[in-house]
């Protein structure tokens, strides 16, 4: 598979023997090709009695309207695929951010009448929902810049630092540069909010009982 970077490109992706069907599409094109070049160059009372065909008229009419036939067959099947993954691929991440939002909503709600001490309360909803904004930007910046793993893993959250964020800065300088570091930033940052729930229902800040 090709990584490509970002929206750029280059003639050099066409040539490319690993990932690019260019390649493939030339070994099997190259025959029928070079059958054509043939009997181009041939005179038409050699090259067509040949291959069995007197009438070339008839013959380039069939071979054109097939060709034609294939083409817009190709085109139409091709573009309907690629239209329907970029909706998949839309809806999948619409769908995304509304769980999250679904689970931060619903964490919240749970600690309305916690019993636990309020500044344990506070610092347990302002971290999830720091945690879950910065998720879902290095989510999205993973999707959006595929090739930056192999380019550099501080590439990624740079990036993520870029799209609206909700307090990045309330984070601890240490956790930041961690996720600057590894090359797997979203399961790290999943990883923590996950702890950061068991850790609050030890300490009792959810007022409602598990299913």
């Amino acid at each position: 598979m090709i990584q490509y970077e970002g929206a750029k490109f280059h003639p050099r992706l066409l040539l490319q023997r690993r990932g690019s069907v260019v390649p493939f599409s030339c070994m099997v094109a190259l025959p029928g090709a070079l059958l054509a070049v043939v009997l181009k160059l041939l005179p038409a009372d050699i090259g067509w009695p040949l291959l069995g065909l007197d009438d070339k008229d008839t013959v380039t009419g069939v071979a054109w309207s097939s060709v034609i036939s294939l083409l817009g067959f190709i085109i139409v099947f091709r573009t309907s695929q690629a239209y329907s993954r970029f909706w998949e691929g839309t809806a999948s991440m619409y769908r995304m951010q509304g769980e999250w939002f679904n689970a931060t909503s619903s964490l919240v709600a749970f600690c309305k009448l916690s019993k636990a001490d309020k500044s344990d309360t506070f610092v347990f909803k302002h971290t999830l929902v720091r945690l879950i904004s910065l998720l879902n930007a290095v989510v999205l910046m993973d999707l959006s810049h595929s090739a930056a793993g192999k380019q550099g893993s501080g590439s990624t959250s740079a990036r993520a630092f870029e799209l609206e964020l909700i307090d990045a800065e309330g984070i601890d300088r240490q956790s930041l540069l961690m996720i600057n570091e590894v090359t797997e930033k979203a399961e790290l940052i999943f990883h923590w909010i996950m702890q950061l729930i068991v850790e609050s229902d030890n300490r009792k800040i959810f007022s409602v009982a598990p299913p």
